[in-house]
């Protein structure tokens, strides 16, 4: 195992992990709660990357990023252009798992990274839930070097995502797909899925705008290994003995 991580991570028994924290939609309980539960769930020794505001103190063993302010860029809708910077290649290069902070591990996923080097992985966005035939990348979860894919950073004008109405990316990870997509690959949507739409309450029925089964307990099966808690609620606002279980 030691030497197969070393090939596909390009560090003899570590991997480099990342969240991005900004602003005050979520506390740092978030960033602890990623970090112990990754440590948990991977093989490999986690050595965690922390990308955040300069004026953050970040403790160790978490490695500090100071991420460029960008005016008009702050809040719920707007810090996840913050991701862009991700792809600095001044922050950090070899090949790395992102995760955001509402994402839960429940399971093993040494998978995410036991896959091809060449290739930019993604969970695929949730839409497809709603439309089979929509592709583009949920950012939840992604697996990349930032030197192989540092265009997305290099070409980005945060003047295009700010008091733009004719801005041509809902989101940030719009944006990414669009400078990344000929590299492509989409991680297994049986491993990866959405909390609200895929395990609450039966799942969502999109056709009847409700859950198939109000009230009833989370169930998650058993090859799924992450839960994406996109949108709203976020995890310390449910009750849910699964989520307990798992997001600590």
């Amino acid at each position: 195992m030691a030497k197969k991580i070393k090939r596909l991570t390009g560090v003899d028994g570590v991997i480099d992990c990342a969240c991005l924290i900004h602003d005050t939609l979520y506390d740092w309980s978030y960033v602890d709660k990623l970090y112990r539960s990754l440590c948990r769930n991977l093989t490999p020794k986690v050595r965690m990357h922390v990308y955040t505001e300069s004026t953050r103190d970040v403790p160790l063993p978490y490695i500090k990023h100071a991420l460029e302010e960008w005016d008009g860029v702050r809040g719920p809708k707007k810090s996840w252009w913050y991701k862009v910077q991700l792809f600095n290649p001044a922050h950090h290069t070899g090949s790395m798992l992102y995760f955001d902070l509402d994402t839960v591990v429940v399971g093993n996923i040494d998978w995410l990274w036991q896959v091809p080097s060449n290739r930019f992985w993604a969970a695929r966005d949730f839409k497809y839930l709603m439309k089979q035939s929509k592709f583009t990348i949920n950012s939840s979860v992604m697996w990349f070097d930032p030197e192989v894919y540092k265009t997305v950073y290099t070409e980005f004008d945060v003047k295009d995502v700010t008091n733009n109405p004719r801005c041509p990316w809902p989101g940030d990870q719009d944006y990414i797909y669009e400078k990344v997509k000929e590299s492509v690959s989409f991680y297994s949507t049986a491993q990866i899925l959405s909390y609200r739409w895929q395990v609450s309450q039966g799942g969502y029925d999109f056709r009847f705008r409700k859950h198939k089964d109000p009230g009833a307990a989370s169930v998650i099966p058993p090859e799924a290994s992450i839960l994406v808690f996109h949108g709203s609620p976020n995890p310390h606002e449910v009750k849910d003995n699964i989520i307990d279980q798992h997001w600590c």
